[in-house]
């Protein structure tokens, strides 16, 4: 056994043994068995209710606005209150929000799922068409939007009431201002009111649709112990990682600096929602809401606000720790800089250790459906382990299988299965996703990947990214993250084209800036891979431009809208 895992296991005994905080052992749920934290809340407002406790304590910045703790759940106290009392919400209606990252988008989701209601995050990039879909796929009762998404979705026209947050200008009947939503109830009528019907575990708290970069999202159903699951996971997570660089956090609390988040990604997904906003109301940490991700207005902030923590999409922070402004920056403060939502690159660990030493990387595997768990570390394990992902979580098991569902061997590259007590039971109104997708409890993710030795995970591709190039399997994350390492390269995005003679050849295409365009040329990116990849994966094609490539609101790569824009074929 490596020192490593040693330290590892270790760590993980003490913080899960019986009688800890986070106490493990079997539970059975709905005839699924499968690890549990037996100390976790079972509902949202149980799990929440620390952070009450904070009161005067700065909890939330957004531009030139600053929330307490208390402010904060006084807003979301009185919502709650106007949802059951105004709107006639009762338990399990289905509330959606559908606005940019603002403060009342966090008092909006606490505000409904105290309630009893479930919360429908939608995707504010969304276009009219993709809104209303979602909309009508989740049968909401009531939307909670701001004056852009108000314009998109035009709720009269779906016979919805909604309430507008920040509105501009007169609005028609069914819509009433959040402010004029909140004003008039006096805190006794607040403490009077409880959610419509009791709250337990089983009960559904949210709707979150899946990103979509492969096809429609789907909404996965979270029940209130999913949430409540994840959240206690993410707390073990953050414990796992300070055991295991106790000296580097012991010499940052020295500083005496509160802890402080920046949120860069959108609340629509479980890396805003679980990760930065739930995990630090519940554990009295402050965030710092941007706007809108901006590289050079993050570092501003990173500087003003002391920020302690950023969190975000690998491709997010390499732009950030790439900047001329992040070397610039005050960085102090900064002790940790994590990636997640896809593969990281080993260059983002090195740049961070080479632009911020005091910082410590980390890496995460998770996704929408897992609600955010799976695997992850932080730190020395990060620099020992590239490329790597992370440890298994505590209350996550997983399986490596083949396209049959049998499992490969130890240390083959399979499609990943897990089982935790945060993964959804399944999707609402898509039958054919639950029987494809969920066998037993066990939810196929569609990513493949593998242990090694140490029960490190290692992310190889999304099962439908796999290219076969005369019989040969090629992962593009590979390709990708050894291009990214050439000077200069800004994005890379790999995918498999059409060959009459091999079936499928492998093609890339990279982002630069205007100055660098000139300077890298298809024949230097194929002798770059020719010297560390096997011959069969170096790229057959290879296109270089100065134009980003298209994302999702995650900062992830569309690859077939890439495709379509530099490979298009026939039909």
């Amino acid at each position: 056994m490596s020192s490593l895992k040693s330290a590892y296991e270790d760590v993980l005994s003490n913080l899960t043994q019986p009688g800890s905080p986070f106490e493990i052992g079997r539970k059975n749920y709905d005839g699924i068995e499968s690890f549990a934290y037996l100390n976790a809340p079972e509902t949202m407002a149980e799990l929440l209710a620390p952070g009450r406790t904070f009161g005067n304590q700065e909890f939330l910045v957004y531009q030139d606005e600053r929330y307490s703790f208390g402010e904060f759940f006084d807003q979301s106290d009185r919502l709650a209150h106007q949802l059951v009392t105004r709107f006639g919400i009762c338990k399990g209606d289905r509330v959606a929000i559908a606005m940019r990252n603002y403060p009342e988008w966090l008092v909006s989701f606490v505000a409904i799922v105290s309630s009893g209601a479930v919360a429908v995050p939608l995707n504010s990039w969304g276009q009219t068409e993709e809104l209303r879909l979602n909309l009508a796929d989740a049968q909401a009762s009531l939307l909670i939007c701001d004056q852009q998404r108000l314009d998109t979705i035009d709720p009269a026209a779906l016979n919805l009431p909604a309430i507008i947050v920040r509105s501009q200008g007169p609005l028609s009947a069914n819509c009433t201002a959040f402010q004029q939503v909140l004003a008039g109830v006096d805190s006794e009528a607040v403490r009077k009111v409880l959610p419509s019907g009791p709250i337990g575990g089983e009960d559904p708290a949210m709707i979150m649709y899946t990103s979509g970069t492969s096809g429609r999202p789907k909404g996965a159903l979270f029940s209130h112990r999913n949430c409540c699951q994840a959240i206690v996971n993410l707390e073990a997570v953050g414990a796992v990682a300070y055991m295991l660089n106790m000296d580097a956090f012991n010499q940052h609390a020295q500083l005496g600096a509160p802890a402080k988040s920046l949120l860069t990604v959108p609340l629509f997904h479980v890396a805003g929602l679980y990760s930065q906003f739930l995990l630090n109301l519940r554990n009295g940490r402050s965030i710092v809401m941007m706007y809108k991700w901006d590289p050079v207005t993050a570092c501003d902030l990173i500087s003003s606000e002391k920020i302690s923590v950023v969190v975000g999409a690998p491709s997010m922070l390499l732009d950030l720790v790439q900047s001329e402004e992040f070397t610039a920056a005050d960085k102090s403060n900064l002790i940790n800089i994590s990636g997640g939502g896809a593969a990281t690159p080993t260059r983002l660990a090195e740049l961070v250790q080479e632009k911020a030493p005091h910082a410590l990387p980390g890496a995460g595997w998770g996704m929408t459906e897992s609600g955010a768990a799976g695997t992850a570390f932080t730190g020395y394990p990060v620099t020992a382990k590239p490329g790597a992902s992370g440890f298994v979580n505590p209350v996550v098991e997983l399986r490596f299988c083949d396209e049959d569902g049998n499992e490969v061997a130890p240390g083959t590259a399979g499609e990943i299965w897990i089982k935790s007590p945060t993964v959804i039971s399944g999707y609402i109104n898509a039958p054919e996703a639950n029987s494809s997708d969920f066998s037993d409890g066990w939810f196929k993710t569609g990513d493949i990947g593998y242990l090694d030795e140490d029960r490190c995970m290692f992310i190889c591709d999304r099962a439908k990214d796999l290219v076969i190039r005369g019989g040969e399997n090629i992962y593009p994350i590979e390709i990708e993250n050894c291009i990214q390492s050439i000077p200069g390269v800004q994005r890379v995005a790999a995918f498999a084209v059409p060959s009459e003679s091999l079936g499928e050849e492998l093609a890339v295409v990279i982002t630069c800036s205007h100055a660098d365009l000139g300077k890298l040329t298809a024949e230097t990116v194929q002798k770059y891979c020719e010297e560390r990849l096997a011959r069969f994966k170096v790229p057959s094609f290879v296109k270089i431009t100065d134009v980003d490539l298209p994302m999702n609101a995650t900062r992830k790569v569309i690859k077939r809208q890439v495709k379509d824009m530099y490979f298009p074929t026939d039909g």
